[in-house]
């Protein structure tokens, strides 16, 4: 779907869209650069609103989204399928509750409505106390999530019920988590604020490793010290607030997939082909963005590309992403001459601004305030510079995932004292 801007919105410096049309970020000028993207999403997604709250995008609309960030970025993500069949309905005898009861709320949750529950673990001293459901049959890694707010008690665990056993804690008032025991199986686990004391809670597992490969049988339970995984005195009435559980193949949790009965896939978005060669100057220029990178760590290149229509590698700059890892990418080949090639720099953990520079005898590229490269190579470009893509080439190689707050094209090589004030 072609999405043509039309006015400018949004307080200065943020991505804006209206009647599902999205704008750029704010380049030289004091201008947005209002050139239309291709943009595809075949299905809803979910995303953070200006007001805090989870809303719905509907088929093809693009996400502004305010996850911990004030200004708004623009929000793309891989596929990914929620496989919990009930992601809000807990009272569902799809979910296994041992010694444990789950009662409707009348809190707000997390998008403003009331379809909360409270988790709360039966009076006396028992076992696992959880909301629970067992899975087979998996591979590749997968990371479980859930919504939680403090109750009467202050900790909610994400933990495995078969050997071995992973158990995290996670602290409902201070946001922040604990790993109180480990397996092989265990990976990773975030904890993230989404405000009026919902945090989201999630724990990445590799099935591989549980003593009967490719079985996980997720867990949320009550805690009380943060320390516990399994057994203290409850009173039956006290308890957590849940909301919202996820359970993917994926390395980090993505944004939430309501399900209400069965598996929910949100489809991949792609989003390319801005611009013109009007807009572009092929003899020199400035590729900026400020983004923080997504997706898997062992997925392959995410790009986000300057380029020429015939999608050939010989007059391509790109930033993003590097392969296997989450290291940034920097490329830049003009006149098929590689000034930059297949290079890459550590990042800052979140937000990183890049910038590549080019022109023929004075190249360089830049990460947070700081030259990485530099290149006195000389080059008479071939082709010309036409499209900007979160892609590398058609048809959807090596898409961007993450969250970008700023995308800046200029038609001249800036200074380096320009460079280095730009991504400072």
């Amino acid at each position: 779907m072609a999405v043509n801007p039309s006015i400018q919105l949004g307080t200065s410096g943020n991505w804006a869209i209206k009647e599902d049309n999205l704008l750029a970020y704010k380049q030289l000028g004091n201008k947005f650069f209002d050139r239309e993207f291709d943009f595809s999403r075949g299905t809803t997604a979910t995303f953070v609103g200006r007001n805090g709250l989870i809303q719905e995008s509907a088929i093809d609309v693009p996400r502004i989204d305010f996850t911990d960030d004030p200004t708004g970025h623009l929000l793309l993500e891989p596929q990914s399928t929620n496989i919990l069949a009930y992601s809000q309905d807990f009272s569902q005898n799809y979910w296994g509750k041992p010694s444990a009861t789950v009662t409707t709320s009348t809190i707000t949750d997390p998008t403003g409505d009331q379809n909360s529950f409270k988790l709360v673990p039966n009076s006396g001293t028992g076992g696992n106390r959880s909301i629970s459901k067992n899975f087979t049959g998996l591979s590749g890694l997968h990371t479980q999530s859930v919504f939680a707010k403090k109750g009467e008690y202050n900790y909610i665990a994400l933990r495995t019920r078969n050997g071995p056993s992973a158990s995290v804690m996670f602290d409902l008032e201070n946001g922040t988590f604990n790993v109180n025991s480990t397996s092989v199986a265990f990976v990773s686990a975030k904890i993230e604020d989404y405000g009026s004391g919902w945090y989201k809670c999630s724990m990445t597992l590799d099935p591989s490793q549980m003593s009967t490969a490719g079985k996980i049988y997720t867990s949320f339970s009550v805690g009380i010290t943060g320390n516990e995984t399994n057994s203290f005195d409850g009173d039956g009435t006290s308890g957590v607030y849940i909301f919202g559980a996820q359970f993917e193949q994926k390395s980090y949790a993505t944004s939430y997939i309501p399900t209400s009965g069965s598996a929910v896939t949100r489809n991949q978005e792609t989003c390319n082909n801005s611009g013109t060669v009007n807009d572009f100057n092929s003899e020199e220029g400035v590729l900026y963005a400020e983004y923080k990178i997504g997706g898997d760590s062992t997925d392959s290149y995410q790009l986000i590309s300057l380029r020429d229509s015939t999608d050939t590698d010989s007059d391509v700059i790109g930033i993003g992403k590097h392969v296997s890892s989450n290291d940034i990418f920097i490329r830049l080949s003009i006149g098929s001459v590689n000034v930059f090639n297949n290079l890459s720099a550590t990042p800052i953990d979140g937000y990183n601004k890049v910038a590549i520079s080019y022109k023929s005898g004075n190249s360089s590229a830049w990460v947070n305030g700081t030259k990485v490269y530099s290149s006195s190579s000389t080059f008479t470009p071939s082709l010309t510079l036409s499209k900007l893509s979160f892609q590398w080439n058609d048809p959807n190689t090596f898409n961007f995932f993450g969250k970008t707050k700023n995308l800046k094209v200029f038609k001249r090589a800036l200074t380096d004292a320009e460079l280095q004030e730009l991504t400072t």
